[in-house]
């Protein structure tokens, strides 16, 4: 026998939505969607119940809330932006805030200390400098940071040994004599710097 569907009358409907409101802290346009999902069998109960709950909805503080949460555990604006519209947040809200709150000082949202362990577990997974700046370098306000950390990881010949290791596993699927433009296609592709790539290939 198959689950029956619960039958929501406006208090209940009400009640759930306080419940989903408080719990999950969702964008209005999310909650009026979870009501409207609710109340399908009675379709006028969802904007009665967001109409009579809406005074205590706060939407601006909780997009500061959360933008604010992603920013402690060192996401980039790509990556707040991107969750904050899949959340249903107006994007004008999202935006207003981080133009007038979080981007007031021009300066990087990025922690030194949290880049560095990236960094160092970029290079322990034979990323190249160019690859790990590309995927860490949001805005340009990232870029002075980021250089430094890189500059403070890769103090040695670390990279050149990484693209020769890299050389090394292409020889065994791919023919030098033939390929070596694809050779450095491949390792263009993976970030590697064309002039260390000569080196490898040339020398």
């Amino acid at each position: 026998m198959g689950k029956r569907e619960v039958v929501y009358d406006f208090q209940r409907l009400r009640d759930y939505a306080l419940w989903y409101y408080f719990r999950y802290f969702p964008s209005n346009k999310k909650l009026m969607m979870k009501l409207v999902e609710k109340s399908k069998l009675e379709p006028e109960l969802a904007p009665r119940v967001f109409s009579d709950i809406e005074h205590l909805l706060e939407e601006d503080k909780i997009i500061e809330s959360k933008i604010k949460n992603y920013i402690f555990r060192n996401k980039n604006v790509s990556y707040i932006r991107l969750k904050m519209i899949e959340k249903s947040f107006p994007r004008q809200k999202i935006e207003k805030f981080l133009v007038e709150d979080i981007w007031i000082d021009d300066g990087s949202l990025l922690n030194k200390d949290f880049l560095l362990k990236k960094i160092e577990n970029y290079r322990q997974k034979g990323k190249s400098k160019l690859y790990i700046k590309n995927k860490l370098v949001d805005r340009k306000e990232d870029k002075s940071i980021v250089e430094e950390c890189l500059n403070e990881v890769f103090w040695d010949d670390w990279e050149l040994k990484a693209l020769k290791k890299e050389y090394d596993k292409l020889q065994l699927s791919l023919s030098i004599e033939k390929d070596k433009q694809k050779i450095i296609q491949r390792l263009l592709s993976k970030w590697f710097c064309y002039d260390d790539i000569k080196k490898v290939l040339f020398f």
